[in-house]
């Protein structure tokens, strides 16, 4: 093998994220960082090898010869271990993001390579790239301390030297031995820092967060390992939540469903944020209440679908031509088109979230209830409007029937938050009449919009939201949902055209809400069949993805917040249904996060350190 390491992409589910908050990394099986936005999650990469492996920069450490290697998260926490078994011995390699809080010279980005026995040759590639840049900044190098322009310093107790313009460091790793190499933002230190103590003051950080959980059930573990998913991908410094960590992982192999996900949907955080609550973690949703505060403030109550974690509107979107997209699925995107489309289900997300909190004994401010207000006004006036639906199909409006429900739900909640009013009531009123009358097809099921034959998955969680369905409808619209969009325990959202070319995978959070919609129905033994299945689909480190292929192949952005809380919410579920039946599942989200259990307390806001 060159120096360049050009070797082949690695399947979606090969990969690990990393986190601090604020960036974002993804570390392949073999050692190798393949994406990285060390500054924000929305930056140009420094390494985006993921997207062109001829163009895209890298950072691989690995065993010299050949290898096998297997990975776990340290307990309760998001720093990566990846052991590599050779001939001549083993050694782990620690992969860590630390916080950008205290110390100028604190490193972003840590790997940390510990000898367990025998002497191992390895290896350490270094080459950046600036961005999307079209070709790669000279590095200079001088032993462990390696600079280029518009890239991150790399400072390392290993030597380096220039080989074929890639930065190469070899040592032989013997036990008790280690090799630290710390990337920062700006110019980096003389020396690596002790990577051992910081790797325990991560450690003990991401431990403490864990603390707070509610949930002490049989999936303990496995449903943690996703809320830390939903911890990383959390922006602190505004409270913004990304739907995924990445840009321009196709939703069909070598077709052109490739999108930047790497912003803050409202929809998205409010469903991640009720998660996190009901899971235990009831802080996160203070800052997002402050951040979605402002953007009411500046939009005069019209949301749109989504911002920059920075709360800005502008996210145009542009392709990066001289990129090939993993697999050569391209083009490969920055920015998102859908942020300037209509989608009225934000509203009834954002007042569900803050019923939600004031039901687990927070309070509202008079800034949060005017907007509020504002919301549900806005719902009151247009929900009989077509809009965009929640999936953004480059196609005309529609009068969706999921549109219309959460537009009940932002009226219901804002009803019971502040009080009747009579245009709130009586459209709240006209929505049920609505959906369960005129909306309502043939042959007795609900469809995707007003006079459609198609159906969506997205209408399996009207009932979840507390929405007073027809039950022989909802029954019937489950089953033909399964019929028409299911492949096994997969669920494809939908299958009518949507003004693209191509197709796309299962869409694993429609496979979570056909759990929840089973259970709501009573009918147990089929919602658990599912669940068990669903959970064979995390990757080695327990990440799953957007998307689905028939194959199993991971599809699509990753690792998904969305397809993580929804996972926790299954769970939880089960578990409520377990120990109260169905009468256990039904109502509002506020009513079964308060149901505790013998495995799950209710949380309480008050007492959130």
């Amino acid at each position: 093998m060159s120096t360049t390491d050009e070797r082949d992409y690695q399947p979606i589910e090969a990969y690990a994220l990393l986190g601090n908050c604020e960036g974002c990394a993804l570390v392949a099986r073999d050692g190798s960082l393949d994406w990285a936005c060390l500054e924000r999650f929305d930056a140009d990469p420094s390494f985006s090898r993921l997207l062109d492996r001829r163009r895209g920069g890298y950072f691989i450490i690995r065993p010299e010869g050949t290898y096998e290697t297997t990975r776990q998260y340290l307990s309760r926490t998001n720093i990566l271990q990846t052991t590599f078994t050779t001939a001549d011995g083993f050694v782990h390699l620690y992969d860590f993001m630390v916080g950008p809080e205290g110390d100028e010279d604190r490193p972003r980005l840590v790997r940390l390579v510990s000898g367990l026995s025998g002497h191992v040759p390895m290896v350490a590639l270094y080459r950046p790239l600036a961005g999307f840049a079209e070709s790669f900044a000279p590095l200079r190098v001088d032993a462990g301390r390696i600079t280029a322009e518009g890239c991150p310093g790399l400072v390392s107790d290993a030597d380096f030297a220039l080989e074929e313009e890639v930065a190469a460091a070899r040592f032989t790793m013997g036990r008790g031995e280690s090799r630290a190499f710390a990337l920062y933002l700006d110019e980096p230190p003389e020396a690596p820092p002790d990577a051992f103590a910081l790797m325990e003051e991560v450690r003990r950080a991401w431990v403490l967060w864990t603390q707070d959980s509610a949930y002490v059930g049989p999936l303990a573990d496995e449903l943690m390992r996703s809320a830390l998913v939903l911890k990383m991908l959390t922006y602190e410094p505004t409270g913004a939540i990304v739907a995924a960590a990445t840009t321009s992982l196709p939703e069909e192999v070598g077709g052109i469903r490739n999108w930047d996900y790497r912003f803050c949907w409202i929809r998205d955080a409010c469903l991640s944020f009720y998660v996190l609550k009901k899971f235990g973690m009831s802080r996160e949703a203070e800052g997002f209440f402050a951040f979605v505060g402002a953007l009411c403030e500046r939009e005069k109550g019209q949301l749109k679908p989504l911002y920059s974690i920075s709360g800005e509107a502008d996210l145009e979107e542009t392709e990066i031509a001289h990129f090939e997209g993993w697999r050569s699925s391209g083009p490969v995107h920055r920015g998102n088109g859908a942020a300037d489309q209509h989608q009225a289900d934000a509203y009834g997300q954002v007042l569900d979230l803050f019923y939600l909190y004031e039901r687990l004994g927070g309070t509202l401010s008079e800034e949060l209830k005017r907007h509020g207000a504002r919301l549900a006004d806005i719902s009151a006036a247009h929900w009989s409007e077509p809009d965009a639906g929640l999936w953004e199909p480059r196609k005309p409006e529609r009068r969706y029937l999921h549109a219309a429900i959460m537009n009940w739900v932002a009226l219901d909640r804002a009803i019971r938050l502040f009080g009747p009013r009579e245009d709130w009531c009586t459209e709240r009123d006209r929505i049920v009449a609505f959906v369960n009358g005129e909306g309502v097809h043939a042959d007795g099921y609900y469809p995707q919009y007003l006079g459609s034959d198609d159906v969506d998955a997205a209408l399996l969680i009207a009932p979840m939201v507390g929405f007073p369905v027809d039950e022989a409808v909802f029954a019937r619209t489950v089953d033909v949902i399964d019929e028409r969009l299911g492949y096994g325990h997969l669920v494809y959202r939908y299958k009518n055209d949507d003004g693209l070319p191509g197709q796309e995978g299962t869409f694993l959070l429609c496979a979570f809400w056909m759990v929840d919609a089973l259970l709501w129905l009573g009918r147990e033994a089929d919602a658990r069949t599912r669940f068990a299945a669903l959970r064979v689909l995390q990757n080695d480190v327990g990440l799953i993805a957007e998307q689905t292929a028939e194959d199993g192949a991971f599809l699509g952005n990753f690792p998904q917040a969305f397809s993580h809380l929804g996972l926790i919410h299954s769970a939880l579920m089960l578990d409520l249904y377990e120990h109260g039946g169905r009468d256990a599942v039904q109502g509002t989200y506020a009513d079964r996060t308060l149901r505790e259990t013998e495995t799950r307390r209710a949380p309480d806001i008050k007492n959130a350190a």
